[in-house]
C-alpha cells in the first residue's frame, strides 16, 4: 500500500537555495571543474582513490588562491563570480547618493530583479495577502511604533521575496535594506541565499541634501526639509555600528559617490567584473558587536 508524501514547497526551496549557496561559497563548482581537467589531461586506472588522494590539494590550492588574491587585491579572470551563478547585489548609502538609480541601470545592464525594500513594505501592507503572518507583524509593529518588530518584519518579506523563482533563476540587487547593522548581521547571517556583493556608496551629507532639493522636479512630502532632516538624523546614528560591521565583510565594495551618475556606474561595473570573489569574514568570524 501506497502513502502519499506531502512537501512543503516552501521549505524544498529554502534547502536548494541554501544548498546553491554553500556550492558558491565554498567553490565547489571550481573544484569539480578542476578534478575533471586534471582526470582529462592525465587519465588514470583507479578515480575513486586519485579523488580521495586529490581533492583536498586541489581544494586547497584553489581557496588559498582566491584568498589571497582577495587581500592583494588582484584581479584576474580565474578568481570571478562564475557564470552559473547570478549577481546577488544590495545598493547601500545615504539618501541622495544614487541607490534608486543605479539599482534600475545595473538591474537593465544584468536583467537582475530589482526590489525596493520600502516598495515591497508598502505594497504588502496594502496588497491582497493580508492573512500572511509577516504582513500582520508589519501592521502591528507599524501601528505600535515598534522598531524591532518593524525591522524583522520587512526582513521576513525580503526573504520570502529573494526565494521566489524569478530572484533565484535571474539574481537581484536590493536597496533601501539594511538600514542598522542588526539588519546588516540578519540579511548576511540570518538569509538563506545572502548577496555576494553589497556596494557602499560614500557621500558626504551636504551633497546629498543639495542633491535631494535639487533634483526634486515634482514636489512630494519626502522633499520637505524635515523629512530630508529626519532621514539624515537616522543615516548618521545608525552608521557607526552599521560601518564597524560591514568593513569585516568580503563582499562590501566602496565606491566614491562624489561623481557624476556614470562615472558612478561605470566603477561600480568595472570593480564587480575585477574584485576576487570571496564570500564571509575577512578574519573568519564576526565582530563584536558595537551598540
Amino acid at each position: 500500500m501506497s502513502l502519499s508524501t506531502k512537501f512543503d514547497k516552501f521549505s524544498l526551496v529554502q534547502f536548494g537555495a541554501a544548498f546553491m549557496f554553500y556550492v558558491e561559497k565554498h567553490k565547489l563548482m571550481e573544484l569539480m571543474s578542476r578534478l575533471l581537467a586534471e582526470i582529462s589531461i592525465e587519465p588514470v586506472d583507479d578515480i575513486r582513490r586519485w579523488l580521495g588522494e586529490n581533492v583536498r590539494r586541489i581544494g586547497h590550492d584553489i581557496y588559498t588562491k582566491s584568498l589571497d588574491a582577495f587581500h592583494r587585491g588582484v584581479s584576474g579572470d580565474f578568481y570571478q563570480l562564475p557564470r552559473s551563478f547570478f549577481h546577488r547585489i544590495v545598493l547601500h548609502g545615504r539618501p541622495g547618493s544614487g541607490r534608486r538609480s543605479l539599482a534600475h541601470a545595473l538591474g537593465h545592464r544584468w536583467d537582475l530583479l530589482i526590489i525596493d525594500a520600502d516598495a515591497l513594505a508598502y505594497h504588502s501592507i496594502n496588497g491582497e495577502d493580508q492573512d500572511n503572518e509577516h504582513v500582520k507583524q508589519l501592521q502591528n509593529a507599524i501601528e505600535k511604533d515598534c522598531v524591532y518588530g518593524r525591522s524583522q518584519a520587512i526582513g521576513n518579506l525580503i526573504q520570502r521575496r529573494l526565494l521566489q523563482e524569478d530572484a533565484i533563476h535571474r539574481g537581484w540587487i536590493l536597496y533601501n535594506y539594511p538600514n542598522n547593522s542588526c539588519e546588516a548581521r540578519e540579511l548576511f547571517d540570518g538569509f538563506c541565499v545572502p548577496p555576494n556583493r553589497l556596494i557602499y556608496l560614500q557621500l558626504d551629507e551636504r551633497m546629498a541634501r543639495m542633491r535631494i532639493i535639487t533634483n526634486s522636479y515634482t514636489p512630494s512630502p519626502q522633499s520637505s526639509i524635515t523629512y530630508i532632516d529626519s532621514q539624515m538624523e537616522q543615516y548618521s546614528k545608525s552608521e557607526p555600528a552599521l560601518d564597524a560591521y560591514l568593513s569585516h565583510r568580503r563582499e562590501v565594495i566602496y565606491i566614491d559617490a562624489k561623481r557624476c551618475f556614470e562615472e558612478v556606474k561605470c566603477e561600480i561595473m568595472s570593480e564587480l567584473n575585477k574584485t576576487p570573489y570571496v564570500l564571509g569574514y575577512k578574519y573568519g568570524q564576526p565582530p563584536a558587536r558595537i551598540e
